[in-house]
């Protein structure tokens, strides 16, 4: 299969905001009388917490596949698990349901394949999205530390499990970002000659699942509920990198219009201003053209 022409990337920038206590587990580096018993993953340089790229893109990725109905039961294990883009292996032509083909196309494509098969990492081309590692904002690190104290990131959270038996309590403590955190979110995704808006438009929507849904650990619990604030996107092309063009900031800032790269924007950005959430990605003074 011919690989697609790079023609440029989309620069995504959003603020992520910890609604309720967010709690992303790190590894505890020794055994502490009295300590905490779930940390939070920090930065080994600056000991402030942070969210992995990691854990963000699998869980948009999840929230992905199960929102399109990809997610069947393992033929051998009659258990559900992650969704391998495995439909994509015989081709479209050859798909007992080119829709669901389709949709592993579009998964494939921004997420990657979770496969080592090559026919199907063939079908599926290089992966779109990449989603960096987000630090907190510089007036939200100060705000934290006016509350908490120098230095202090993070809440403890203590919880009880009680044995339904017995009633015996067994307590346990938490470390959690305080709600009001924010984080600042980088998200790159590339654009081929075959691309068009479904893409960006599918990023978008995830990130509006993941706002009904929770990030994290003890979402059930209380935890991981999260917003996204002011979204900013900028197209690079191909120039840019080759001949150092400027790039075009397509939202909040830029006029739409009729450019291709530019539509490409703006058709998901009204999907998502009649889905109720375009106030909220992009702050009040968000227009789009």
């Amino acid at each position: 299969m011919k690989q697609p022409k790079f023609k440029g990337k989309y620069i995504i920038t959003v603020q992520l905001e910890a609604v309720t206590g967010l709690h992303i587990g790190g590894s505890t580096t020794g055994f502490e009388i009295g300590g905490v018993d779930n940390p939070v993953i920090r930065d080994p340089l600056t000991d402030e917490p942070y969210i992995p790229g990691s854990s963000l893109k699998g869980k948009l990725r999840h929230l992905t596949e199960w929102s399109l109905g990809l997610i069947d039961k393992h033929p051998k294990h009659k258990v559900y698990g992650a969704y391998h883009c495995s439909d994509l292996k015989t081709g479209r032509e050859k798909a007992e349901k080119p829709d669901r083909w389709d949709k592993a196309y579009l998964v494939g494509r921004l997420f990657g394949v979770a496969s080592d098969d090559g026919d199907v990492r063939e079908a599926a081309g290089p992966t779109r999205l990449t989603v960096r590692d987000a630090f907190l904002v510089d007036s939200a690190r100060k705000e934290i530390q006016q509350i908490l104290g120098e230095g202090i990131f993070t809440e403890l959270k203590t919880e009880n499990f009680l044995d339904r038996i017995t009633s015996e309590a067994n307590p346990r403590t938490m470390e959690r970002v305080p709600a009001g955190a924010r984080f600042w979110v980088q998200m790159v995704l590339d654009r081929y000659a075959d691309d068009g808006e479904e893409l960006l438009r599918q990023l978008f929507v995830a990130m509006r699942l993941l706002e009904d849904s929770t990030l994290g650990g003890s979402g059930s619990r209380g935890s991981g509920r999260v917003a996204f604030r002011n979204l900013r996107v900028v197209w690079r092309g191909l120039e840019y990198y080759l001949n150092g063009a400027e790039e075009q900031v397509l939202f909040p800032n830029g006029e739409m219009g009729e450019d291709e790269k530019k539509q490409a924007v703006l058709s998901p950005l009204r999907f998502l201003q009649n889905n109720g959430a375009f106030e909220r990605f992009f702050g009040a003074s968000g227009k789009g053209g």
